[in-house]
């Protein structure tokens, strides 16, 4: 990754962090989208510089990286972001400096759903009644996540999520793609 832009979120005292991100990552969500490759990969990773896994916090600044300059131009984040300029502050593409703290990989962490939604899930799926799914689901233990998250709306169910971010030092830069969420566990992006 050698260059990169980077996105501060502005709250105030009408629009909270918390709104702000869950308006961002979804534009940045849908500008991806638009970049996938005929592998499945997308060309864009995110970085997210105040990240705090013990205080559930992803902080206020999200960096956009990529491989070339041409591909954050393409990706066209003044577009995507157009709607909230008066809420987020948006650089300029800049290379990644010189020297770099370490590599890490940010990932989506999808812990098991509650027994009472993953019952429903199961029932529409096998065709069976609910009570009988839930029996099947009986020995299973419900998971959850302390990471931070934002809130993600789906655009083919329409269901708001909570899309759990991971974090992890890598000991190499790996570029092997990213998701629709500009996550990998695979790839990294340089911590700056």
């Amino acid at each position: 990754m050698n260059h990169y832009l980077e996105i501060t979120l502005q709250p105030d005292a009408d629009i909270g962090l918390h709104f702000l991100w869950e308006k961002v990552y979804q534009q940045i969500h849908l500008g991806l989208v638009e970049m996938q490759d005929r592998n499945g990969k997308f060309p864009i990773g995110i970085a997210l510089p105040g990240y705090n896994a013990a205080k559930h916090q992803l902080g206020d600044k999200l960096r956009l990286l990529a491989e070339t300059e041409a591909e954050l131009e393409r990706f066209n984040a003044s577009r995507w972001l157009n709607r909230l300029s008066d809420s987020v502050h948006l650089t300029g593409i800049r290379n990644v400096p010189g020297r770099i703290q370490t590599h890490a990989c940010y990932y989506r962490i999808q812990p098991k759903s509650s027994n009472a939604r993953m019952a429903r899930r199961k029932a529409k799926r096998e065709n069976i009644g609910i009570e009988q799914a839930l029996a099947a689901l009986e020995s299973c233990p419900e998971q959850r996540s302390d990471a931070p998250f934002v809130w993600i709306k789906s655009l083919s169910s329409g269901e708001r999520f909570r899309l759990f971010i991971g974090y992890v030092e890598a000991p190499e830069p790996i570029n092997a793609g990213f998701n629709a969420y500009g996550l990998s566990r695979q790839s990294s992006v340089p911590v700056f």
